[in-house]
């Protein structure tokens, strides 16, 4: 389940690490197939696991490991069915999206799903060549926040019936100090090597842009910070 093509045959996921099993647990977004919980740790999940336990299996800490993707198994891994929400949730006038227009890397995507959970962003809507929301990297780096995001995957024109503003981040753009993103505003973001592709720019109602000094040396943003500091300008 960790590769992509068992992913979309099986249509499930893997989850492992505390925090991220312990949210699926609590919120149980994702219908869960199985738990496993290597020996010794049963206690410590206890609370979490009483009313899925027939679907719970021991197992040895080889055996763990040999399941795992990360450099060190954690105590418990969980097996879940894949699913997104409805783009058609932004028929609520009060909810607020971010879209990732080719934002390739996991770990970016993953980041910025928790910066959604942490500003209150209702909605990340990811489109075909951006990193899978499922890849067991983007998992990890939400540390559980996928279970309070909206996630789903579209293309941009199919933004346009719901009637929001539209607010893309570039080079050359309004500066972010001078500008009131809507509070029902969706915001693009592009990949840190390519920026937001040329044909999306004609979806966009404002262009943004984070000054930097005049003596730096760097020449952008990873997307995941430029998120999170757009996001505290617009939400904090």
């Amino acid at each position: 389940m960790h590769l992509p093509k068992f992913r979309q045959i099986y249509n499930k996921f893997i989850a492992e690490g505390d925090k991220v099993c312990i949210e699926m647990l609590k919120k149980q977004k994702y219908a869960i197939s199985n738990i496993f919980i290597t020996q010794g740790n049963e206690q410590k999940f206890a609370p979490l696991i009483k009313e899925v336990i027939d679907i719970v299996a021991i197992v040895t800490q080889k055996d763990m490991e040999q399941m795992s993707a990360l450099k060190t198994a954690s105590p418990i891994l969980m097996l879940l069915n894949k699913s997104e929400e409805d783009l058609n949730l932004l028929a609520d006038d009060s909810k607020s999206a971010i879209f990732l227009a080719g934002v390739q890397d996991p770990g970016n995507v993953g980041t910025i799903i928790r910066i959604a959970d942490w500003f209150g962003i209702d909605m990340v809507i990811r489109s075909t060549d951006s990193a899978d929301f499922f890849n067991p990297k983007v998992i990890q780096a939400t540390m559980g926040s996928m279970v309070n995001v909206d996630l789903t995957t579209s293309s941009i024109e199919s933004l346009l019936p719901f009637k929001r503003n539209i607010y893309g981040t570039f080079m050359m753009g309004r500066a972010l100090s001078e500008t009131k993103i809507a509070h029902n505003g969706i915001l693009v973001m592009g990949s840190e090597g390519k920026g937001i592709p040329s044909d999306h720019e004609a979806y966009i109602n404002e262009k943004i842009t984070i000054p930097g000094a005049t003596s730096k040396i760097a020449d952008s943003l990873n997307v995941s910070i430029a998120a999170g500091i757009i996001c505290s300008a617009w939400k904090g």
